[in-house]
């Protein structure tokens, strides 16, 4: 550590961020209304709406809370899914996604969701380190902060889609709801903006080779 505290070069190279320090008063905050189209990138046989507590999320909820993750648009939701795949590989085989959906979801009511992608979430300790850090203990030490401030999810940036993008982490009790979806849900591999799908090769199209044979040596 330098003086002042500043950090040594090679502590840049380390995950920064902490679990939150200090009262979340005055935190800022984005709506969600009714109106706003949410969407989600589930599995076709399951519902959109799911309150998961497993811990496999970023701002996961311990039970009996759990967090349902969505996105403000479609290409979003899908890319989230696909998850660290999309930074090795520009293409992807058609089942990576032959079994899921986009629904377009509501709010059943207003949402106040902690809006960590404002420039104002700085002055309580936020870096973009909170949207992208792995494993996830200290983002969901801030999702249950914000939780007990009676915050309804979290607006922030997500990890695997650049650009002008934002998802949302709802809070809620745990589990599925019967809550209404938009109808016509659209298979996950026609959203427009994600990577291209490659199909699996046909027999016919595969050439076999045998192997060449081999000659047996005598003693």
């Amino acid at each position: 550590m330098l003086p002042g505290g500043l950090p040594e070069v090679g502590e840049r190279e380390r995950v920064a961020h902490r679990a939150p320090q200090g009262s979340l008063e005055g935190f800022p905050v984005a709506e969600v209304h009714a109106e706003d189209d949410l969407f989600r990138c589930h599995r076709a046989d399951r519902g959109a709406w799911w309150f998961g507590n497993d811990g496999g999320g970023r701002f996961d909820l311990p039970s009996p809370r759990g967090t349902c993750y969505l996105a403000l648009d479609a290409e979003s939701a899908v890319r989230e899914r696909l998850g660290p795949v999309l930074a090795v590989r520009r293409e992807l085989p058609e089942s990576a996604l032959e079994d899921a959906i986009v629904s377009r979801l509501h709010a059943p009511s207003a949402w106040r969701l902690a809006d960590v992608q404002s420039r104002a979430a700085g002055g309580f300790g936020v870096t973009r380190e909170l949207e992208t850090m792995v494993p996830y203990a200290v983002p969901q030490a801030w999702a249950r902060a914000f939780a007990d401030v009676g915050l309804d999810g979290v607006r922030y940036g997500p990890r695997f889609t650049p650009g002008e993008a934002s998802s949302v982490a709802a809070f809620g009790d745990e589990g599925g709801r019967d809550w209404p979806t938009d109808a016509g849900a659209v298979p996950a591999a026609s959203v427009p903006g994600i990577p291209d799908l490659v199909a699996a090769p046909r027999r016919s199209d595969l050439t076999v080779v045998r192997p060449p044979r081999t000659r047996a040596h005598r003693s």
